[in-house]
Order: structure tokens, then sequence, then C-alpha cells
């Protein structure tokens, strides 16, 4: 399942989000909403074409804590969403307002994390950022093993984590040792949303001044 915010042939700035623990079509309203919500915090206004928001579940994703200890959904999820990113954008034109290459960022929350920490170690990630939100491992021990040369960021797993146990899937991503540049949450936060306390960073992240 893939849904998304404005077309992302036409943005500037795509953002794909990894949803873990618990997403799936049983939770396609809330992951619209999020999709949505998303799409809010970033653009500039309701109608800014400039930045599409894409919510990729299209793999078969844990539904508690406890599956999430297993790295077999992301194995699996990896390789789907490493061809996906491929695809990005679809159909982009040669010349006019929407030509160029716009700037993809994954955002993988969560388990979502191990997804596309797998995606980049095997088979390669094609995009711009990469921002590892609340993820407690990525299936490796630090940056240099990805097969990524972008930058790579995070956040703790202590703030709007998905319930994935520490200590599973590798080292955590915010610790000194991984080579991540971790964020700092701010002031702002919303019901455990993970992505409100780094709105600030976040924008600057997915507009390239990050």
């Amino acid at each position: 399942m893939v849904l998304a915010r404005n077309d992302p042939d036409r943005a500037r700035a795509v953002v794909v989000m990894v949803p873990g623990v618990g997403s799936g079509l049983s939770g396609m309203e809330r992951l619209q909403e999020q999709t949505e919500s998303l799409f809010r915090k970033f653009a500039s206004g309701p109608d800014d074409d400039a930045v599409s928001v894409i919510t990729w579940v299209d793999y078969v994703a844990p539904q508690s804590p406890r599956e999430a200890a297993d790295p077999a959904f992301a194995v699996a999820g990896a390789r789907r969403l490493a061809s996906f990113l491929v695809t990005l954008p679809l159909s982009r034109p040669s010349s006019g307002p929407t030509s160029g290459s716009a700037r993809v960022t994954v955002i993988a929350h969560g388990y979502g994390g191990l997804v596309a920490g797998l995606a980049a170690r095997d088979h390669g990630l094609q995009a711009d950022a990469l921002v590892l939100l609340a993820s407690t491992g990525a299936g490796v021990d630090q940056v240099g093993e990805l097969r990524y040369k972008g930058p790579v960021f995070a956040t703790s797993p202590d703030t709007g984590g998905d319930g994935t146990a520490a200590g599973l899937h590798g080292a955590p991503p915010d610790s000194p040792g991984f080579g991540a540049t971790v964020l700092r949450a701010g002031p702002l936060s919303y019901r455990g949303d993970p992505v409100t306390p780094y709105v600030p960073e976040l924008r600057r992240i997915i507009t390239g001044q990050g």
C-alpha cells in the first residue's frame, strides 16, 4: 500500500515515510490522516505542490512489539522499498517548471528504520537523505556498512518509538559510534507523535538545508 499527498512528479521535495509496528491495510484511515498531517507540517500551505509526502507500506509490517523482534518482516520489505525508490520520480518532464531532479528524503519510523537500513545495506538506497526516526536499530552497527553515501540522521527511540525492543537489530542509530547526525527534540509535542518535536530540523533536511 502506497499513499501520496500531491504528485511526486511535480514536487521539488519528496518525503517517503516508512512506518513500523502496527501499520497495514487495517489502519488505512489512520495512515491517510498521518500522510496529510506530515504534508501540513512540511508544506508552506495546503496548495503547496512543491512538496509531496508518500507513506510507503508495501510490506507486511509486524503488528506488535513481540513480532517486531523478528527481522524477517524487514528483510522482505527492504528489497521492495529499494525498488520503489528507484522509480521516483515516476515521469518527471525533461523541461518546464517541474523539470530536474526532486530531492527525496526517506523518514523511517521505529521498525521502519530496520526496513530502510536493510534496504540500504543489501540493495542500496536511492535517496538524498535518510532519517531514522525513533528507530532502535537499522540492521547495522555503523553508517559505513550501508550502501548509501548520503547523510543519515537519527532521533532517540525514547521519543515516539513504536515499541520495537532495543538491542535486537544492530546498534542504536542515535549512539555516538553509529555515525548518524542526531537530531534533538524541540519543545513541541503532540500525543506521542514522533515527527512534531523535530519538524524544524526535518523541514531543513527535506529542502536540502540541513
